[in-house]
């Protein structure tokens, strides 16, 4: 694959960042961890921030208290990041939801037991 003379720019629909490569080099797709959904691209700072609402919308409750609706997100952010890479490091993954490495033991464990 040649390198590209135009310089190839993507924009988050959420928070507005853009990503681009630079002018005679070579890419291929997105930016790593970025993604297209419905045509729409999200960095992975806003797929996280989107996984945690998800989680929070997900469950059923009709009106959780604040600490119900941090504890929901920070549960549905730990399993995207598990999801998503589940082969990293604990204190990596905590590091990114800025959480402790004893929450994503728990995350870990949690879903090892929905899943089996």
């Amino acid at each position: 694959m040649s390198a590209s003379t135009e310089v190839v720019a993507w924009t988050c629909v959420r928070c507005e960042v853009t990503a681009r490569f630079m002018a005679g080099s070579e890419h291929r797709g997105l930016p790593a961890d970025w993604t297209e959904e419905d045509g729409e691209i999200y960095c992975l700072g806003c797929r996280r921030v989107l996984a945690g609402e998800a989680a929070v919308a997900g469950d059923g409750t009709e009106s959780p208290t604040r600490e119900q609706m941090i504890q929901l997100r920070k549960l549905g952010t730990l399993d995207f990041e598990l999801i998503r890479d589940p082969d990293r490091p604990d204190g990596v993954i905590a590091h990114a939801c800025h959480t402790s490495v004893p929450a994503v033991r728990k995350a870990r464990l949690r879903r090892a037991a929905t899943a089996g």
